[in-house]
């Protein structure tokens, strides 16, 4: 018997790219991790906003800097 182990290469994603046209506060991104959905200036507002959409999204603050970021 034979076994093969795929491994689906995960796409890269540039979330500085992504969100450097939004100031500091928190944002709601797609399930694809492609778009913003969702900004605003606190979590609390942010997951408000982000209920009225119906679609599975993920949140993420925004900052000046990712250099000290741990995801």
């Amino acid at each position: 018997m034979i076994c093969y182990t795929i491994f689906m290469k995960q796409p890269k994603i540039n979330f500085v790219k992504l969100l450097k046209n939004y100031k500091p506060g928190w944002v709601g991104l797609s399930k694809d991790f492609r778009k913003v959905l969702v900004w605003s200036k606190t979590l609390k507002s942010a997951t408000q906003e982000g209920k009225k959409l119906k679609e599975k999204i993920y949140f993420f603050p925004v900052g000046e800097s990712y250099s000290d970021f741990v995801g």
